[in-house]
């Protein structure tokens, strides 16, 4: 999910310099979890929003069985641009936890998993 937020990112600073695009975002999930939106999209719209001024929505689906899906999309007048990320598991989540705990395991102070992918994309 960090990658995608990155590449959120990167997306939403190019797509703020053509006025004919707008944003959204939408996100599944299965019909057990509790919050609409859920973290992870809020987080999305705070990484798109420092890019992108004029407020936009987050639709959130709860169905079925859904590990996650988030999609991000810039919606202009002659196409739109959609940027997907699915989980098919929690495997992938668990393993970043054990590759921070990795990276963290000789430092001290705080941090966030950002300072993680920043030390890994500089190698």
């Amino acid at each position: 999910m960090n990658l995608f937020y990155r590449i959120a990112d990167f997306a939403s600073e190019l797509f703020a310099k053509f006025e004919d695009y707008e944003v959204f975002i939408e996100e599944r999930h299965h019909s057990r979890k509790k919050d609409a939106p859920s973290g992870t999209a809020l987080k999305l719209k705070e990484v798109v929003s420092k890019h992108i001024r004029e407020d936009f929505s987050i639709a959130a689906t709860r169905a079925g069985n859904i590990p996650g899906t988030h999609i991000v999309g810039f919606d202009g007048t002659a196409d739109q641009i959609s940027l997907e990320h699915t989980a098919r598991s929690r495997e992938g989540f668990a393993s970043g936890a054990i590759l921070a705990a990795e990276w963290i395991a000789e430092r001290k102070g705080f941090y966030e998993f950002t300072d993680v992918m920043d030390e890994i994309l500089r190698k």
